[in-house]
């Protein structure tokens, strides 16, 4: 009797496989809605699945990597580096859209006709109701509160991350200083825990195909096209400047690890298709550290460390969203900034961006207002009008943020050596 090895299927997650998948459920999404909305809750059963294995997956690396380090010495310039590599990678994020805004000019020169059609949506999101979350400027005391768990099984429940976050740097930095036996049981077990539930996460891949061509159907069937003649040139630039930010990722990515270029899409490209497709970063974490680690053969306890922390405190998708948006809105009112008002865009972009972390999309988005505010720009017509595109624009600025979490990887971790395996 002969028996059938896993390999046998690799084809069913090949890239082929999954771009067929992807374009099939697009074309549902717009021609057969109605299949697509009966077919839209296996994806997001697929997506709660994955959520499931990340949470235990980024507590444990935290866990375990920070622990290691806090063993060794050094932590704090470690900790010190990392800050320093986040911080210019947002700033430069933050750079790219405010230059691609002032160069595109999304909001500038609209007939008549688009502009009809963006006041009827403003209008008909006013009259109909629709929250418009506009976030004031809560203050730093006020961040760090809402960052520490009061109980951090209601934390899990409630899947707060950035909360979780805390919760497993503090463990990992507590187990990391007792420097005993028993603490090195611990880092042990999580370690442990986080190759069971990535192994759970790589039987899921071969499922992977089917969910996405049904969370593209339901994208796409609930998509509202007639913003897009209107909107199209805004869209156009995310996509463009997410694309660019994209190739200079790789780019960084061959050149700091002295890989060619197809290498490195090789290794990133699961990744980044699961980014496009689900929508979610978080939901990227395992695949993007496999590909780093075992793949790109960066050190696995390094970048068990990164790769979830930048996933969740370095969102860069929202940097671009907050200075294009600003961008827009300033060139459809005809407003002139100076320098120093683009600075200020810019240092707000970057701090909200941080000040959100953990927050769901809608609330994010609606955290522009606090920019907007100090520009005297009317917040609620861009919370509006960006919400509305954001499920146009959202798949390419994720795959963006990634393969940004992906380059700084590389640049705070180092290479294994050739005869080391972990």
């Amino acid at each position: 009797m002969s028996v059938v090895s896993v390999s046998s299927f690799k084809w069913i997650k090949s890239f082929w496989m999954i771009m067929l998948c992807m374009v099939s459920g697009i074309a549902t999404g717009l021609y057969a809605p109605g299949i697509a909305h009966s077919v839209a809750d296996f994806g997001d059963l697929y997506l709660s699945f994955l959520k499931m294995c990340v949470i235990p997956i980024m507590m444990t690396a935290i866990i375990s990597s920070i622990g290691s380090l806090f063993i060794k010495s050094g932590a704090m310039k470690t900790i010190g580096r990392m800050c320093l590599v986040y911080a210019a990678a947002l700033v430069i994020s933050g750079v790219f859209g405010l230059v691609f805004g002032e160069i595109g000019h999304p909001g500038s020169g609209l007939p008549d006709q688009s502009k009809q059609v963006l006041g009827a949506i403003v209008n008909d999101s006013s009259t109909n109701g629709v929250p418009v979350e506009e976030e004031k400027s809560q203050g730093i005391l006020l961040f760090l509160l809402d960052m520490i768990p009061s109980n951090i099984f209601t934390a899990l429940m409630e899947n707060n991350t950035l909360q979780i976050l805390f919760f497993s740097v503090i463990v990992g930095v507590a187990v990391g200083m007792m420097r005993t036996r028993q603490g090195e049981d611990v880092l042990q077990l999580a370690d442990v825990l986080f190759r069971a539930f990535q192994k759970a996460i790589s039987w899921s891949m071969y499922a992977l195909p089917f969910a996405l061509f049904c969370m593209m159907a339901g994208q796409f069937a609930t998509l509202n096209l007639d913003i897009l003649p209107a909107m199209l040139k805004l869209i156009m630039m995310f996509y463009l400047v997410s694309f660019v930010l994209i190739i200079v990722s790789v780019v960084v990515l061959s050149l700091q690890l002295r890989q060619p270029l197809r290498v490195v899409i090789g290794a990133l490209k699961e990744s980044l298709i699961l980014a496009f497709g689900t929508r979610n970063s978080i939901a990227t974490v395992p695949s993007c550290m496999h590909a780093l680690s075992k793949e790109l053969q960066l050190q696995s306890h390094a970048i068990q460390l990164v790769v979830p922390i930048g996933m969740i405190m370095c969102r860069y998708s929202m940097v671009l969203v907050y200075t294009l948006g600003i961008a827009f809105t300033a060139q459809l009112y005809e407003y002139d900034f100076t320098i120093m008002q683009w600075l200020l865009v810019l240092v707000g972009a970057v701090l909200t961006s941080i000040a959100g972390a953990g927050s769901p999309g809608v609330v994010s988005i609606g955290m522009i207002a606090i920019i907007a505010g100090m520009l005297k720009l009317p917040a609620e017509v861009t919370i509006i009008l960006l919400l509305a595109i954001n499920p146009i624009i959202d798949p390419i600025i994720t795959a963006a943020n990634v393969s940004i979490n992906c380059a700084t990887a590389s640049l705070l971790s180092a290479r294994k050596e050739p005869h080391v395996q972990d």
